[in-house]
């Protein structure tokens, strides 16, 4: 009986705060959008608490499945840090000190003026036949091991050292080791406005005209992912077969693709009011500042964005806004008419290209039957004319305010490209 070729890769997550879900595991998302650059094929994700022998069979799974299993976590000083000694045992070497590393933890307490306690000691010992990974951003190193054909990558849990260490080391060692029979390539297409099941219509067959192409969907609320994959011998064929696929795509689904791959929309939003030479200032009641956060997370918005106005109460609208008090006592604050002034005028106020603005019932209390929670009134001003449209969102506050400000941004792109 011949063992089977090992030619995908996994990662494993060690940790009780992952089980209970009082952190969230981006260490990997991370690898997973790293490893197929490489030829890499992430086929399993694997998460354990600080237990002896989850972890064991974790490792002892991988190593009969996978030729390269990156293992994330339990390597601090504290009790409960026990994947370097189950390495141990399940890999049969013993564990041994390293005074290089040792004295590169005392050297990163000193130069901090902190006190090393003697348990910090504990991670400068590594498997007998460990080769390290030094951590230029703490103290725990990491190492790997091969055995019997696998190559088992032992990292921090911390995501800043464990992003810089995979960047600096893992990602050239496996350039150099693994030998790619399958060039992986892939895309990601950002869509807002259609749901899963109308992008799923949409796309009916379209991966059946490439061999080795596959497709799949992303819900990221309030956004729609569509991930293509390409796996072919050589990266020049995956890459023409990849844009192929992008621009068919692109032909049936249109103006809802907003951006590629990590592009936000503030991010695509932004760079399309610096090509139009454009500005905006913003007016926000139910989403309380959230429109001129997303805009200001963007390096370089001062270049287009001058201000924005949180105009929570009726009196704050007519200071701030000049809305007139007879359109808040015939309309209401959440109402067309209120979105119309509030665009206008922040308009007028930082004398900007546009005016948006938003009003609404974001919950879960305040609606009413004419008015129910949710409902939502955004308006775009510029010199000559203002749009004004209402919705009623589903879900909670959280939830309405992003797909009021997600909206909002929305509006502002499609301005732009019919400019």
């Amino acid at each position: 009986m011949t063992t089977p070729e090992k030619k995908w890769a996994e990662i494993i997550t060690i940790g009780d705060e992952l089980i209970s879900g009082k952190v969230v595991d981006t260490n990997s998302a991370y690898i997973s959008r790293r490893l197929p650059a490489i030829g890499l094929e992430v086929r399993y994700h694997t998460s354990v608490g600080d237990n002896r022998e989850d972890i064991s069979r974790a490792l002892r799974q991988a190593l009969n499945r996978s030729q390269v299993a990156v293992i994330c976590g339990g390597l601090g000083p504290t009790v409960d840090d026990i994947t370097r000694e189950v390495a141990s045992e399940v890999f049969r070497q013993r564990l041994v000190k390293n005074e290089e590393v040792l004295d590169s933890i005392k050297d990163r307490f000193s130069r901090r003026g902190l006190e090393m306690t003697p348990n910090n000691e504990r991670q400068a010992f590594f498997p007998l036949r460990a080769e390290l990974i030094p951590n230029s951003q703490g103290t725990a190193w990491g190492f790997f091991l091969r055995e019997r054909g696998s190559l088992l990558i032992f990292l921090p849990g911390v995501p800043r050292e464990l992003e810089v260490m995979m960047e600096e080391k893992v990602i050239p060692l496996l350039s150099r080791e693994i030998k790619r029979k399958v060039h992986i390539k892939s895309k990601v297409l950002n869509t807002f406005g259609l749901t899963e099941s109308k992008l799923d219509e949409l796309l009916k067959g379209t991966t059946g005209k490439w061999k080795n192409v596959s497709m799949g969907f992303l819900p990221k609320f309030p956004t729609n992912q569509i991930r293509i994959v390409a796996r072919y011998s050589s990266e020049e064929k995956a890459l023409r077969v990849l844009s192929q696929v992008e621009k068919e795509l692109e032909r049936r689904v249109g103006d809802y693709i907003y951006g590629r791959d990590e592009e936000t929309m503030e991010e695509v939003v932004g760079r399309m009011l610096k090509e139009n030479q454009a500005t905006i200032a913003v007016a926000e009641s139910c989403t309380g500042g959230l429109i001129g956060h997303r805009l200001t997370d963007v390096p370089g918005s001062s270049e287009y964005f001058i201000g924005g106005v949180i105009c929570y109460s009726n009196q704050a609208k007519i200071d701030l806004l000049d809305v007139l008090p007879d359109t808040l006592r015939e309309y209401g604050a959440v109402s067309r008419q209120a979105a119309v002034e509030m665009a206008v005028g922040v308009r007028r106020l930082h004398k900007t290209t546009v005016g948006l603005a938003v009003t609404g019932i974001a919950g879960p209390s305040g609606g009413s039957p004419e008015k129910p929670v949710g409902t939502v009134f955004i308006a775009l001003a510029d010199e000559e004319r203002t749009k004004v449209d209402g919705y009623c969102f589903g879900g909670n506050r959280e939830q309405v305010k992003a797909l009021s400000s997600q909206i909002a941004l929305d509006w502002v792109r499609m301005y732009l490209k019919k400019s």
